[in-house]
């Protein structure tokens, strides 16, 4: 697949509740697989285009959890509940 070089035609709906949490988790394992990699203490790591130290990366890592995690608290806080039993 050839690399997309104009939004025009590309259109998206905004991320729910489940596929936040599922970004979270993955970010959680990187974050803690990276925290208990001491044999790869020395390596680097890439973020698009550069090349990152281990903190560098954790700090990465933690930004993103940061951003997702507010994306998540604006998310609606109700929910719709149905009840077969017409007095509740």
């Amino acid at each position: 697949m050839s690399d997309i070089t104009s939004f025009e035609g590309v259109s998206g709906q905004p991320r729910t509740a489940e596929q936040l949490l599922a970004i979270l988790e993955k970010i959680d394992l990187a974050i803690y697989n990276l925290l208990n990699e001491d044999k790869n203490a020395g390596i680097s790591y890439r973020i698009g285009e550069r090349s990152v130290e281990r903190a560098g990366y954790l700090r990465w890592l933690l930004e993103a959890r940061r951003l997702y995690m507010q994306q998540l608290a604006s998310l609606p806080a109700w929910q719709v509940s149905v009840y077969d039993d017409p007095d509740l």
